[in-house]
């Protein structure tokens, strides 16, 4: 099992008990030297992209401005996913500290974070760390005595997934409809109010803090080559122990994650397939889950780790029923901007409808997967480019099961 943590540190609740020793460090090691550490870390973004988190922060840096902006997405809206949220609640003050510390870097003197309308708790306590930061004057002008000023609001999601992505979210604080933008320009160059903009995620944050306070040496040691450090997975689904576990990536494979952090399938039920990164990822049926859990091996087995939302399915569920369920929450969650995304959805979720307790042909299944190409081709933003990969990787793995009424029996 692994047994090396490296986000389990300083989990405090209260600004005034915290020492900001990552962010003090930051401000003598100076902008230049943040990013490089963050880049000699191999830090990928953990909101489901994966990009380069120092390359980002480098892109923006260079960008010349009167006024940068920092925002946090902590809008978690991924099926599946909630390790933000534990962040959020356990962790508050450690994601502050690393939103200061990414404004730093890149020269932002305003920020946001931006927190999913449901989350009531996690919006409370950072309504309170931002409050209590202020008196301790941990935001606002020369912060500990240094020539770096930063103020921060929150804002609170009207709960539409689409805002998780990132010029959605920005459209969303401007007072805009939640839709996504065209890129380019992108957010580094043209975001909020046209001004310079990064947008990162909560555990992105956090273990960018972590790495400034232990070094991107400590960070390197864990993990492989290509997938560095350790990822929060959120283990949900048919198992008897679902919860938020740390896992180093390749200390581990699917299967041993699984067993040994989820204690096994509910009912002593065979294991059918697992989603690796929400629902915008491909399935990985039983047979293909004896991988190291990193970005390249599940990437070679054709999905994603995406959010890090590893949701386990038992045999003996309707497969259709579980498309179709899919598929209902991409066509009320379409911003409707991108007409083949509106569209295509709709659509399916009409067809999966009518194939209810009925199996649906070979002829169906091929236009739910040429409606699923279009989509990914047509769509400006991740939700529409991902919504067909679950549904569509159902249809590739169990053909003859939705002809027959989509019902595993085994």
């Amino acid at each position: 099992m692994s047994e090396k943590y490296f986000l389990k540190e300083n989990m405090e609740k209260n600004v005034s008990d915290y020492d900001f020793s990552a962010f003090k460090k930051a401000l003598k090691m100076g902008q230049n030297k943040v990013i490089k550490e963050i880049e000699d870390s191999g830090l990928k973004g953990r909101g489901g992209a994966g990009f380069p988190t120092g390359f980002k922060w480098k892109l923006a840096s260079q960008q010349e401005a009167d006024l940068k902006y920092f925002i946090c997405n902590g809008d978690e809206g991924e099926p599946g996913t909630f390790k933000d949220r534990l962040l959020m609640e356990d962790s508050p003050v450690k994601v502050l500290e690393g939103i200061m510390i990414g404004a730093f870097a890149v020269g932002a003197s305003q920020g946001y974070i931006y927190i999913r309308g449901e989350y009531a708790k996690p919006i409370k306590i950072f309504n309170k760390i931002i409050k209590e930061a202020k008196k301790e004057q941990v935001l606002g002008e020369n912060i500990f005595g240094s020539d770096f000023s930063f103020e921060m609001k929150l804002i609170k999601g009207a709960g539409a997934y689409v805002c998780g992505d990132e010029t959605s979210l920005i459209n969303s604080i401007e007072g805009h409809r939640g839709i996504s933008r065209i890129k380019p320009p992108y957010p580094i160059e043209k975001g909020l109010f046209d001004k310079p903009t990064v947008v990162n995620n909560v555990e992105t944050l956090s273990c960018a803090a972590e790495i400034i306070n232990q070094g991107s040496d400590t960070y390197n040691e864990l993990g492989t080559e290509n997938s560095r450090g350790t990822k929060l997975v959120c283990l949900s689904g048919d198992i008897n122990e679902p919860g938020v576990y740390e896992v180093e990536f390749g200390s581990m494979t699917i299967r041993e994650i699984i067993q040994e952090f989820g204690k096994g399938i509910k009912n002593n039920k065979e294991l059918k397939f697992v989603i690796p990164g929400g629902i915008s990822t491909s399935i990985l049926s039983n047979d293909k889950i004896d991988i190291p859990y990193t970005y390249e091996d599940i990437e070679k087995a054709e999905s994603s780790l995406g959010s890090g939302a590893l949701i386990v399915v038992a045999k003996g569920h309707d497969l259709i029923d579980l498309m179709l369920n899919a598929s209902r929450f991409y066509m009320d969650e379409t911003c409707g901007t991108c007409f083949p995304c509106r569209e295509g959805n709709r659509q399916v979720h009409h067809m999966l409808k009518k194939a209810m307790g009925k199996g649906i042909d070979h002829n169906k299944t091929e236009l739910i997967k040429d409606i699923g190409k279009t989509i990914r081709l047509a769509s400006r933003c991740g939700l529409g480019q991902s919504s067909l990969n679950f549904i569509g990787s159902v249809i590739d793995e169990y053909p003859n099961e939705l002809l027959i009424g989509g019902v595993d029996n085994g």
